[in-house]
């Protein structure tokens, strides 16, 4: 696990894997269909880093917080985020569930055919159908979550997660969003980054 903070600097700012992912519909509803067959305990997520991290450090999700910890002081933690190699990139004090073999080689299939490996993940879905969509933003290297309001929708957040199981598997709502208003632009953040997630 040494190597997870060069892997987790070396990922797309938030407008760069926004700007890569092109034919978006298409590629939704394969892989709308690939997570139905996993009873969508596993959404879709839009690969990029939200700060840079100091060897030693992993992105550590706990409650509506998420900032870097170091490994050697952090006892418990879990995957939350996989790239499309099967690597993870963000983790959790939750308990979460390792995507399965199958699942990672048919993802990578896919996301490859489209060339969008480098932009395409997979996330452990926490809570139901019925867990608000929230919005995570960034103050200074730490990215904390709320249930998204209407206010949030007019700063134009970008969508950052899929959640194929709340709905029709092709038409799915948005769970996890990044708020621009809160980076220097909508291309790049300031050095952190930020997301609607539920």
């Amino acid at each position: 696990m040494a190597e997870v903070a060069s892997l987790y600097n070396s990922l797309p700012t938030l407008g760069e894997a926004d700007e890569q992912f092109v034919d978006r519909e298409a590629i939704l509803r394969a892989l709308a269909t690939l997570l139905a067959q996993y009873e969508y305990a596993f959404g879709l997520c839009l690969v990029h880093a939200h700060c840079k991290l100091a060897e030693g450090e992993i992105m550590l999700a706990s409650g509506n917080i998420s900032q870097p910890k170091l490994m050697e002081h952090t006892s418990t933690f879990y995957p939350e985020r996989w790239l499309s190699t099967g690597d993870p990139y963000e983790f959790t004090v939750r308990r979460t569930e390792k995507p399965p073999t199958e699942l990672i080689d048919e993802f990578q299939r896919i996301v490859e055919d489209a060339k969008l490996q480098d932009i395409l993940g997979l996330y452990h879905i926490d809570g139901g159908k019925e867990a608000p969509a929230i919005i995570e933003w960034t103050e200074g290297r730490t990215n904390l979550t709320r249930e998204i309001t209407d206010d949030d929708k007019t700063g134009e957040p970008i969508q950052t997660a899929w959640d194929f199981g709340r709905g029709d598997p092709v038409t799915m709502s948005c769970t996890i969003y990044c708020d621009q208003r809160t980076t220097r632009s909508s291309s790049v953040h300031k050095g952190t980054r930020s997301h609607v997630k539920s």
